[in-house]
């Protein structure tokens, strides 16, 4: 019996360091150095992977990005006059944002500069009063996720394995790459009989805006700029135009606009998202159009993107009704246009 015990023993201690070792080599929610086996980091969970990545230096920041997997594009090299954390992830809505920042200013977090993604088409959404607390953003111990987790075993084999299905991969800087896989983009417009009931204008109730208060007070000595990231006109048109809501979600994009330093439209149709070979859906853009968005977060000239701030709400709504106009001209789709509300009958 007790040699049985000895031998059973001895295999589970050898289980559970061959499971250790594999995921600490693996990494996969990056408590250390990231996969150290091919150099390749899916975002398997961003959101605990980059919590436990700033926690390893969070005195080394002094300037943080938030927003959804389109900020995640942003090379954090590409800002020249800080040192920034980019702590933007994938589905990443305006109400766990505020959390995760009231999570690292509890941690010490004293950015001098907070840049901001907003996105308009989320703006008219109901907001949602479920905020994180600190216990639920707080990573598992390293020894708890790595020797007793079959979750993070699997996610650690899928890596090694190839198994997995990214557009956006992260490198072993912890910098986005693109997957040698990714799609080309081909734009649709979305057909009238496609849309449900169109929206109407007293569905425009902007509450989101609130919580874009709340986060900037999280760091009040901060500077905060504020900027929509780059999506294709088609998706203007399909997300924004053609439900109805584009000046609404505007409306709100301006409402954010007043509260920070600076912000900076980058979806505004124009030469960059009226192209289909910069990005492989529409939604996300490759890293060097990020490049220039960077540039002109840091108050470099730029044609590309507005300064909100430069107009009044009317010229702002104006502007894109103007451009999206013309884009639609310019695809051999004028007929599609409806007028400034942009509600289309079906």
């Amino acid at each position: 019996m007790k040699a049985y015990l000895n031998t059973y023993f001895k295999v589970l201690i050898t289980i559970i360091l061959t499971i250790g070792l594999l995921n600490y080599f693996v990494d996969p929610l990056w408590y250390h150095a990231g996969n150290q086996l091919t150099s390749i980091n899916p975002p398997w969970n961003e959101r605990v992977a980059k919590t436990n990545l700033y926690l390893q230096h969070p005195e080394e920041y002094n300037c943080l990005v938030f927003g959804t997997s389109r900020a995640t594009l942003i090379h954090t090299e590409a800002f020249k006059q800080h040192k920034c954390f980019n702590y933007s992830f994938s589905g990443g809505k305006i109400e766990e944002i505020v959390s995760y920042a009231d999570y690292i200013k509890q941690k010490g977090a004293k950015p001098a500069i907070v840049y901001v993604e907003v996105e308009p088409s989320k703006l008219n959404e109901s907001s949602e009063d479920s905020y994180l607390t600190a216990k639920d953003i707080q990573p598992a111990p390293l020894y708890q996720t790595y020797f007793f987790s079959m979750n993070t075993l699997f996610l650690s084999l899928k890596t090694v394995l190839g198994l997995y299905d990214y557009s956006r991969l992260y490198n072993q800087d912890f910098q986005i790459t693109l997957s040698q896989d990714i799609p080309e983009y081909e734009p649709e417009l979305i057909e009238p009989e496609e849309l449900e009931e169109a929206k109407d204008w007293e569905e425009c109730k902007l509450e989101r805006v609130k919580s874009y208060q709340a986060l900037k007070q999280k760091f009040p000595d901060a500077e905060f700029v504020g900027f929509v990231a780059p999506i294709s006109a088609w998706r203007v048109f399909n997300a924004m135009y053609a439900e109805g809501l584009l000046k609404c979600q505007l409306a709100g994009a301006y409402q954010i606009a007043s509260l920070f330093t600076h912000f900076y439209d980058f979806a505004v149709p124009s030469p960059v998202t009226t192209r289909t070979d910069n990005t492989y859906d529409g939604n996300h853009y490759y890293p060097q159009v990020f490049q220039e968005v960077a540039r002109t977060l840091e108050g470099h000239v730029s044609t590309f993107g507005i300064d909100v701030k430069r107009y009044s709400l009317a010229e702002y709504q104006n502007l894109y009704l103007n451009r999206l106009q013309q884009f639609l001209q310019q695809i051999g789709a004028g007929d599609r246009w409806q007028g400034e509300n942009g509600v289309e009958t079906h």
